[in-house]
């Protein structure tokens, strides 16, 4: 799976927060669905407990395979 990180986005609806321990910490997030069809892109990232992770707070994580379209 690849995603990318977005500091911006438009046209979503957020969530639900939950708290989830993940490889690199526990995090608090909300999935992020398209605010036309529903259909889930990727979550945010509302907290980061670790000092290393707090630069992503705030920002969105969006999966490639639901916003880009190949070989078209």
């Amino acid at each position: 799976m690849g995603a990318f990180l977005f500091s911006q986005a438009i046209n979503i609806r957020v969530g639900a927060k939950v708290d989830m321990h993940i490889i690199i910490g526990l995090h608090t997030v909300a999935d992020i669905y398209c605010g036309d069809c529903g259909e889930l892109l990727g979550w945010k990232y509302e907290r980061a407990y670790e000092a290393s992770q707090k630069y992503k707070e705030g920002k969105f994580i969006l999966e490639k395979a639901k916003i880009t379209k190949e070989n078209w």
